[in-house]
């Protein structure tokens, strides 16, 4: 059953959440913030396991289930850059030339987004 809940966030979070929500290619912020929440709480749920006995099997599952999750998302995301690649390489008024202007402009601006979200993991 859902609910639906009212959430605040600093300025700061809410933009990094928008970021995260244009680089995934996601239908809304909603949907981000969804994804985000499912996420902590495998997290928190493995933290809370790794004091367990069969730390080792829970923490196993509970990485497949994280991969599950990780490979849906990369399936979505490529299925939409084929799509992308497909619509730009078919429209009948651009030049090769533009299309491959246009398709190495997006995947440099993807790549930079990618390394500039991995850098600040990192950080």
């Amino acid at each position: 059953m859902e609910q639906r809940m009212t959430i605040t966030f600093y300025e700061e979070t809410c933009e990094k959440i928008k970021e995260r929500t244009r680089i995934k290619g996601l239908t809304s912020i909603a949907q981000c913030v969804r994804e985000l929440v499912e996420l902590a709480l495998k997290f928190e749920e493995i933290t809370e396991k790794s004091d367990s006995k069969d730390n080792e099997n829970d923490l196993v599952s509970l990485l497949a289930e994280l991969k599950n999750l990780l490979k849906n998302n990369l399936n979505w995301s490529l299925e939409t850059r084929f799509l992308s690649r497909f619509l730009i390489e078919n429209h009948p008024n651009v030049s090769k030339e533009k299309q491959i202007e246009v398709l190495q402009k997006y995947k440099d601006r993807a790549q930079d987004l990618v390394n500039g979200l991995l850098q600040e993991i990192k950080d």
